[in-house]
């Protein structure tokens, strides 16, 4: 049985069409429709059943899906890591970050270490923690940096630890402290990220553990729209420092809090499998790069 025939099926199966799955796979549909009656008189079973333009997926078919995407996938991994060690091919590796670590730690990074590594490719994906860590498990993405949050799904490696502020527009009644208490934000609206941010979590959980559920009625994904809403008096926002340094703060104050708040970057990957060339390189190159920058 040969592969582009498997091929051929996962992409039909994707699409629900022949047409939709010869242009994903770069084929005619004539070319896809013989392809598919080719496997399934291999087979010796039906694999989908036509509803006009549509189809989906026979009761055999259904069964067949996931063994033949695992069969897919590890033989395109055994090419890649084979070309890669041979280096007759250009490494990929998927990556993904919170966006504001993607925009302000990572980029200048990834800059430099494709600079560095020109037969290395690098596809990025920018999303929140919990659903960068689920593509990492699932062997959607290679790696990674999050805050990680309880999971024992994929490897973390310690990247860089970072101060949380207070963030309060100028004239409000704590912009004057030098520091603040959970207790003192009892009565605030808290501006945070959705729970999917780990940044959430992390502060969440500090506030109850001091006893103080947060208030928190408005949910911000961007630092600049958070900055944008403090400014105008809906609430203070816990930011991280890389957040609220030099001219981004303008009309803004920023406190340490009483007790330290600190969230946690790491490096993850999947747990149990085989790391490439190109990921080792890139996870290298980034806590060697973050190291560097925390000892000038």
């Amino acid at each position: 049985m040969e592969l582009y025939l498997l091929r051929s099926f996962l992409a039909v199966a994707e699409a629900r069409s022949f047409s939709g799955a010869a242009r994903a796979i770069h084929s005619t549909q004539s070319a896809v429709s013989r392809q598919i009656a080719k496997l399934e008189k291999e087979l010796g079973v039906q694999l989908f059943e036509r509803y006009g333009r549509h189809v989906d997926c026979t009761p055999a078919g259904q069964l067949l899906l996931p063994l033949v995407a695992e069969v897919v996938t590890g033989t395109d991994r055994v090419i890649s890591l084979a070309r890669e060690q041979a280096g007759t091919a250009t490494r990929k590796v998927r990556f993904g970050a919170v966006p504001n670590v993607l925009a302000n730690l990572l980029a200048p990074i990834l800059v430099n270490f494709l600079a560095e590594s020109p037969d290395t490719s690098v596809d990025l994906v920018a999303m929140e923690d919990a659903l960068i860590e689920e593509a990492v498990a699932n062997g959607e993405l290679d790696c990674a940096v999050i805050t990680p949050w309880g999971s024992s799904r994929v490897v973390t490696r310690h990247l860089l630890t970072e101060e949380i502020l207070l963030v309060v527009p100028e004239g409000h009644h704590l912009a004057d402290c030098p520091a603040v208490s959970f207790e003192m934000l009892a009565g605030e609206s808290i501006l945070l990220p959705p729970a999917t941010h780990n940044f959430y979590n992390t502060v969440a959980a500090a506030m109850r553990k001091a006893g103080i559920e947060p208030r928190a009625p408005y949910r911000a994904n961007y630092p600049e729209l958070t900055k944008a809403l403090v400014r105008k008096g809906v609430g203070v926002a816990p930011l991280p420092k890389m957040l609220v340094t030099g001219e981004g703060l303008e009309g803004l104050v920023a406190i340490p809090f009483a007790q330290p708040l600190y969230r946690n970057l790491c490096l993850v990957y999947q747990r149990g499998r085989s790391m490439s060339p190109g990921t080792r390189a890139l996870m290298n190159y980034v806590k060697a790069a973050v190291s560097h920058q925390e000892t000038e």
